[in-house]
């Protein structure tokens, strides 16, 4: 005749240990997860101004080489170009040269809760001006000159020899992207250069 054992429960002690040993495993690896997602964003940011870019040297060759006019904030108005009565979005400019689709303008970073003012608080920059991606207009601004006239007059303006590769065209609106080592702290911007090459940094 087969004896039937009592099968033997937890402890109380035991179940703790368990429980403790589960917490001290995801503590380590919830800090990878987030690093990881960080950077996969990065990398489709990156992307997506890699494709711009590749858009902008099409639109540059169709164009003898001059560059587009567009407008910094296009929800708010044709700024820098005062003598529009409407302003002209770098998405729309661009879009038919990037591949057509325009979530190719969208950083996956770009959120709706970015601590925007009105008229656009609430609302991711994409969906204010059709991009996460800010075209440069400050000065000396790049709408309507060629290549080698804006690097000429970049150099008079820093005092120092600028080539292609150090001048921007298109970046992130706003620091989207923390650190994957420091995912707490202030982001910074990625960089769209004429050159085709994307960074962190404005040279």
């Amino acid at each position: 005749m087969d004896i039937v054992r009592p099968r033997r429960a937890f402890t109380l002690i035991e179940l703790l240990i368990v429980i403790a040993i589960l917490a001290l495993l995801i503590a380590i690896l919830l800090p990878g997860i987030k690093g990881a997602r960080i950077q996969a964003k990065r990398a489709a940011c990156a992307s997506n101004l890699h494709q711009i870019g590749v858009g902008f040297q099409e639109y540059l060759s169709n164009s003898n080489g001059v560059m587009p006019y567009a407008s910094l904030m296009p929800s708010v108005g044709p700024a820098p170009l005062f003598n529009l009565d409407h302003p002209i979005y770098i998405a729309d400019v661009l879009l038919d040269y990037s591949g057509g689709e325009p979530k190719v303008f969208k950083c996956p970073s770009d959120y709706e809760d970015s601590g925007r003012l009105a008229p656009n608080s609430g609302r991711s920059y994409f969906e204010s001006e059709k991009s996460s991606y800010e075209y440069r207009t400050d000065r000396p601004g790049i709408g309507g000159r060629k290549l080698d006239e804006l690097a000429q007059r970049m150099s008079q303006f820093t005092g120092r020899a600028i080539s292609d590769n150090m001048i921007w065209v298109m970046r992130d609106y706003g620091d989207f992207h923390a650190a994957t080592d420091k995912p707490d702290e202030q982001g910074k911007r990625r960089y769209l250069y004429i050159d085709g090459h994307v960074g962190d940094y404005e040279n």
